[in-house]
Parts: C-alpha cells; sequence; structure tokens
C-alpha cells in the first residue's frame, strides 16, 4: 500500500514535496518532509515520512507516518 493512502486529505488538496534529510552514517534513516495545499494554494497541514534500513542482515526496513494540521496537531501516525 502507497503511503499516500494513508494520509486523511480533502479533496483538492495536493501533497508537495519539501525536503529529504538522510541521517545515520551509511544513510539508513532517510526522512521526507511534505507540506499538504488546498485548491486555494494555501497551506493546510504537513507531513514527516520516513524510511528506516537496517545496517544488519537481512536488512529490514521500517516505515513511520506522521501528518499534521496546519495548528501542528498530529493527525495521523502511524508505523510499520
Amino acid at each position: 500500500m502507497d503511503w499516500k493512502n494513508k494520509l486523511k486529505i480533502n479533496d483538492g488538496d495536493v501533497v508537495k514535496f519539501v525536503s529529504k534529510f538522510e541521517a545515520g552514517n551509511l544513510g539508513q534513516n532517510e526522512r521526507y518532509k511534505y507540506e499538504i495545499v488546498n485548491s486555494q494554494g494555501q497551506t493546510v497541514g504537513s507531513i514527516k515520512y520516513v524510511e528506516y534500513t537496517s545496517i544488519k542482515a537481512p536488512f529490514n526496513q521500517t516505515y513511520s507516518l506522521q501528518q499534521f494540521d496546519i495548528d501542528d496537531n498530529e493527525v495521523v501516525f502511524e508505523r510499520w
């Protein structure tokens, strides 16, 4: 399942990429930031999406997703 399907967004809202940050000495932690923009062009929320890859075999991956409204209240939090 695509992580964007887990979001609670209104029709007409668009997810826009803001930045990517790699952490860890092997870049095993990739942090992505997005904005949620409505049809009038106003930012109505934000998203933090993290992909973590273990540096030990079998190199398992875990993901976390946080969605915030414009007041920085958490709307969605999932980890898988």
